[in-house]
């Protein structure tokens, strides 16, 4: 009996304050949505950076072989070739090293650019250097490679993309700061909105809660419908944030299918932020409706 006569207060008072409700769920819904994407965002680039730091290849480049046109006086010696294999194959750190020759190395920069064929008729194949691939156990061990044999003779240079993928991954640190701070202030504007609603839905019904005190209802019995709507605002805006979350997940895996981006638009990408955002969907506005209750309803 109880129950019934709490969930139809909840009813009456959501009816009574109607337009303050919707706007309470689309505020909640906008910024679970706005959470829900740096969550996203987040995931999606630790995904990206594991499968990218994982895929990194160092390459040594080595100086035009002796002999060749144009070959500088510090050229390459087949001497210095074979010294400089044998260095990076007995590092404990090298997983497997990769002879890359001229000529395999311009296919692979044609492969690389199918885009810009002017680049490509524009680059000779002289100018590829032939080079090492050398694969790590453990990505971030580049600057072993790199003292070993960067200063050996004939090497041209020793490179790998971390630094470029670190501009990347702070792009998106950056981007996930903004919306996190985004919805730090929709939040902020959730918590007023449902702090004037339970204010003005505690004053409309002084008097039934007046006469509830009088009878001997606890605080909680008198509070459970105020609380129990903002926690029915909460729960619809979560909803909504889910469902808008969920079609954000097929355009962007539409979009992104089989691209470098790929772990933006999985599942398990989205399924590591829907549980935060339906908890603090729920838990937000009914600790919000409560601590106003505190302050706003006595009789």
């Amino acid at each position: 009996m109880r129950t019934q006569f709490v969930m139809s207060e909840v009813g009456v008072g959501l009816r009574r304050n109607v337009t303050m409700t919707i706007a309470a769920i689309m505020t909640v819904a906008i910024s679970l949505t706005l959470l829900g994407i740096a969550l996203i965002i987040r995931e999606g680039s630790n995904r990206l950076e594991h499968n990218l730091i994982n895929q990194i290849r160092v390459s040594v480049y080595l100086q035009q072989e002796c002999g060749t046109p144009a070959a500088p006086s510090n050229c390459l010696t087949p001497t210095e070739r074979t010294s400089i294999q044998q260095t990076l194959q007995k590092l404990p750190q090298v997983k497997t090293v990769t002879y890359i020759s001229q000529a395999e190395g311009y296919k692979l920069f044609k492969a690389d650019f199918p885009n810009d064929p002017d680049l490509v008729k524009a680059t000779p194949p002289s100018a590829i250097p032939e080079s090492f691939a050398v694969e790590l156990k453990d990505p971030h061990d580049f600057a072993v490679i790199n003292s070993a044999v960067s200063k050996a003779p004939g090497v041209q240079a020793v490179t790998n993309a971390k630094s470029s993928l670190k501009r990347l991954f702070a792009f998106f640190r950056h981007l996930t700061d903004g919306a996190l701070l985004l919805t730090v202030l929709l939040f902020i504007s959730t918590c007023l909105l449902i702090y004037n609603s339970m204010r003005v839905a505690a004053f409309s019904r002084r008097r039934e809660t007046g006469i509830m005190r009088l009878v001997g209802a606890s605080d909680f019995y008198i509070q459970a419908p105020f609380v129990l709507e903002g926690t029915a605002a909460g729960l619809a805006g979560s909803g909504v944030a889910v469902l808008l979350l969920i079609g954000a997940r097929y355009y962007i895996s539409s979009q992104l299918a089989g691209r470098v981006l790929t772990p933006f638009g999985q599942w398990g990408t989205l399924g590591h932020s829907l549980p935060l955002v339906i908890v603090i969907g729920i838990l937000l506005p009914a600790i919000a409706s409560f601590l106003t209750l505190q302050r706003h309803l006595r009789v």
